[in-house]
C-alpha cells in the first residue's frame, strides 16, 4: 500500500469528534507533549531514553508514547516495567522482523533501533493537534537505514466521558533486500504490532472486547476492538483505554490480539503470518485509542467503536 504523506495525514480526519478544549504542543528537546487546558494528555519521546539504574543499557529506546494520561490526570501506561523491560507505554514493534536473513528485533530492543529522522507535521488547531514523524530503522553496527517508519497521530479534546486519539503507522522497505514483519514464532504466539503497556500498579485489569469480557489471557480473538480498564487507585473510580481497528486495515477485522492480565493490550498484526516487503513496498495500519472514564461498559466503548467504524467506512 502506497500513500503520500498528505494522504496519510488526511486519513486521520475520519470520524473525528468535534469537542472544544484547547490542545497545545510543547517540545522540550527530548519529548513532544500534548496538553489540554494545561493538563497533560501524552508525551511522545523522539530522542534516546536511557534505561534506569540497574537495567541493562541495551534497553534504551525512542519513538514511543509515555505517559498516556487518563481524563483525570491518572497515568495509564508504564515504561521499563520490571517484568518486561522492553515494554514501553504505547509502542509499535515486532519480534521477528528481518532484512534478508538478518533479524531485526524491535520488540525486545536488540541491535536495531527506531531512530528519529524528521518531523512531517506539527499542527495546532482549535479542534485537534496533529503530529507526523519519520523514523528510520538502523542496526547499531550499520548506518544504512532498512525501514522508513512514518507515524501520524491526531489528538482530539475530551468530553465528559472520553478522548479519541487516531494513529496511522506506515512502514516502507528502503533496504536493498526483502524485509519481513512477523510475530513471535514460539507456539504461534503472534505478538508484534500496536501495543499498550498499562501500569501494573493499577492491577487487577479488566479486559473487554466485542465478544464480552475476557477472563483469561488471549492471543487470538475475532474482535475489531479491545479495552483494558482498572481502578485509578484502590477504592477509586476506574478508567481505561481501548484500541479500535480501522476498517481499512489489512485483514480487518484482524484476529491477532494480545490481552495479558499482568498488564498488556496489543493489536497483533500480521500475527503469525509473515508480511514480506520487496524493496520500495510499504504497508499502513490505522487505529484509534479511546481513553475513557469508568469501565468499558460504563463508557459505552462498544457504541463508540460502532460510530467510529460506521464513519470510517
Amino acid at each position: 500500500m502506497r500513500r503520500s504523506v498528505v494522504a496519510a495525514v488526511a486519513l486521520l480526519a475520519v470520524a473525528a469528534p468535534v469537542w472544544a478544549g484547547e490542545l497545545l504542543l510543547k517540545d522540550d528537546g527530548k519529548a513532544l507533549s500534548v496538553t489540554e487546558d494545561g493538563k497533560p494528555v501524552l508525551s511522545y519521546w523522539y530522542t534516546r531514553v536511557d534505561a534506569p539504574e540497574g537495567v541493562a543499557d541495551r534497553f534504551w529506546r525512542s519513538s514511543y508514547i509515555h505517559p498516556l494520561y487518563g481524563l483525570d490526570g491518572d497515568v495509564l501506561t508504564q515504561d521499563f516495567p520490571d517484568d518486561h523491560r522492553h515494554h514501553r507505554g504505547v509502542f509499535w514493534a515486532w519480534p521477528y522482523c528481518a532484512v534478508g536473513e538478518r533479524r531485526m528485533d524491535t520488540w525486545a530492543i536488540g541491535s536495531v533501533r527506531q531512530l528519529f529522522d524528521k518531523w512531517l507535521v506539527r499542527e495546532e488547531t482549535p479542534g485537534y493537534v496533529r503530529v507526523g514523524v519519520q523514523n528510520l530503522w538502523r542496526f547499531d553496527d550499520d548506518a544504512e537505514p532498512k525501514v522508513c517508519e512514518q507515524v501520524f497521530f491526531t489528538v482530539y479534546p475530551a468530553d465528559d466521558q472520553g478522548r479519541a486519539i487516531d494513529l496511522a503507522l506506515r512502514f516502507q522497505n528502503i533496504a536493498k533486500e526483502e524485509v519481513t514483519f512477523l510475530g513471535a514464532k514460539e507456539s504461534d504466539k503472534g505478538y508484534g504490532g500496536f501495543c499498550v503497556r498499562p501500569d501494573k500498579a493499577r492491577a487487577p485489569f479488566t479486559f473487554t472486547t466485542a465478544r464480552g469480557r475476557a477472563a483469561e489471557d488471549v492471543l487470538q480473538l475475532d474482535t475489531p476492538w479491545a479495552d483494558v480498564s482498572s481502578q485509578i487507585a484502590p477504592g477509586e473510580a476506574a478508567s481505561g483505554v481501548a484500541i479500535f481497528q480501522h476498517p481499512g486495515n489489512p485483514g480487518y477485522p484482524h484476529h491477532g490480539w494480545i490481552l495479558r492480565h499482568y498488564g498488556f493490550l496489543g493489536a497483533s498484526w500480521p500475527h503469525n503470518e509473515p508480511c514480506r516487503l520487496a524493496p520500495g513496498q510499504s504497508f499502513e495500519l490505522r487505529y484509534r485509542l479511546y481513553i475513557h472514564r469508568g469501565t468499558a461498559e460504563e463508557a459505552g466503548v462498544a457504541a463508540k467503536f460502532e460510530a467510529f467504524a460506521a464513519e470510517a467506512q
